[in-house]
């Protein structure tokens, strides 16, 4: 049995793709949809799909495409369902994890400008770690003058983030001394990481728990005017 349906709104349903294409569209259309007492099971087990207000919404096909329920299907799998309606999205499961890349949610504020460089991909430069390119982070020289062996760089977090992830290792062709890389959060050293020419880059996670300030220290084995470059790239807050 064919019917009508005038002004379908796509926010109340999902389509499970058994077969065709999903095309983003605004606005309403008419469509006709295709009624077969479509049952649904799950891990064999049949269930009534229902909406918030406990209605039985029945599943339809459209152009080949069948249409489920999105709430009824996610309670079924035992996965929350959300409708952010300023955005116009449904949520399976809970909404994504706000992420950031630091070199931009919070560039350095305080550094040393002739051995500190920030890449991203909006300013288009990069660096090279284990012959690879690397960007949205930074990479600096592990020792400033020959009265100082590490370089440093703060950040202001604003306790706004809980973890950061990211690659870290030495910079192609320029490391001549081992180095470390050490974190510090509101001034607790948090986590050291060991550079060297032929450690293959690696990626960390180091917890920030909501701190204010994050300080980053570039440390070389030896005292001496630039003696080796290390690098950190793709770092995320969450």
């Amino acid at each position: 049995m064919l019917k009508r349906f005038q002004g379908f709104i796509i926010g109340c349903l999902v389509c499970f793709l058994l077969t065709g294409v999903v095309l983003a569209k605004t606005g309403s259309t008419t469509i006709q949809a295709l009624y077969k007492n479509i049952k649904i099971y799950v891990d064999g087990i049949k269930i009534t799909p229902k909406d918030a207000n406990g209605t039985i919404v029945e599943p339809f096909i459209y152009n080949g495409t069948t249409y489920l329920p999105v709430r009824a299907i996610g309670q079924a799998l035992g996965k929350e369902v959300s409708w952010d309606g300023s955005t116009a999205t449904v949520y399976i499961g809970g909404e994504p994890k706000q992420t950031s890349y630091l070199t931009n949610a919070c560039p350095a504020y305080e550094y040393d400008k002739y051995n500190y460089k920030e890449c991203t991909t909006s300013n288009g430069e990069s660096f090279l770690m284990g012959g690879k390119k690397y960007t949205n982070g930074f990479y600096g020289s592990a020792s400033t003058d020959f009265n100082n062996n590490s370089n440093v760089a703060y950040y202001n977090l604003n306790a706004k983030y809980n973890k950061m992830s990211f690659v870290a290792g030495a910079i192609d062709n320029k490391l001549t001394d081992d180095a470390e890389i050490r974190i510090y959060t509101d001034g607790k050293l948090v986590k050291t990481i060991d550079i060297s020419s032929d450690i293959y880059p690696k990626e960390y996670s180091v917890s920030l728990n909501y701190a204010l300030q994050l300080k980053i220290e570039m440390v070389s084995s030896k005292k001496g005017y630039n003696i080796g470059k290390v690098g950190m790239a793709n770092i995320m807050l969450e």
